[in-house]
């Protein structure tokens, strides 16, 4: 899946997990910030996180096989360690929604009634822990989502955009 309708699908795939994985740390904070919509907020932002988490995955793929059809620069080669660390904390994101999802069928809406699972992810400081690992890993993902996408737009447009067009209405002209 390296190109759709004939273009490299590098930069359709990337804008899914640059929607999606900030969007599930949102809905992390409105689900700390307003306990009582939790029960509505808590799995759609587990499966926000979850394909935000995949789409990073193939983003870095599609990546790769365009970045051996560019041609090699020191933007390129910063813009794919900062994606690989992207998709990395992305990986660890959606990990922790995971958590956080079983935590809640398991101790909170106490889908399982005893055992080791429940025994487990119980505690006061698991959540505590485990509240801790989704803002830590949502705001990381989002910071080097973030870097990742402003290296690569630099990486594309670096010397392809020029002054304006004389009459096109800017800077007085037109």
């Amino acid at each position: 899946m390296n190109e759709i309708f004939g273009i490299p699908s590098h930069p359709l795939i990337v804008h899914a997990s640059v929607v999606l994985l900030p969007l599930a740390l949102v809905g992390v904070i409105l689900c700390l910030v307003r306990p009582s919509w939790r029960s509505a907020l808590i799995y759609p932002t587990v499966v926000l996180g979850g394909i935000g988490a995949f789409t990073a995955i193939l983003a870095t793929q599609s990546g790769e096989w365009l970045q051996e059809r560019v041609q090699d620069s020191q933007l390129v080669s910063n813009h794919q360690q900062l994606g690989e660390m992207a998709r990395n904390f992305a990986i660890l994101f959606a990990g922790a929604l995971l958590v956080w999802g079983v935590r809640e069928l398991v101790v909170v809406n106490e889908t399982i009634k005893s055992g080791f699972l429940k025994d487990f992810l119980s505690p006061k400081w698991m959540g505590t822990l485990i509240t801790v690992g989704l803002v830590l890993f949502g705001t990381l993902t989002t910071v080097w989502i973030v870097q990742a996408g402003h290296s690569g737009a630099k990486a594309a447009w670096h010397g392809k955009v020029g002054a304006p067009r004389p009459g096109s209405g800017e800077n007085g002209g037109g």
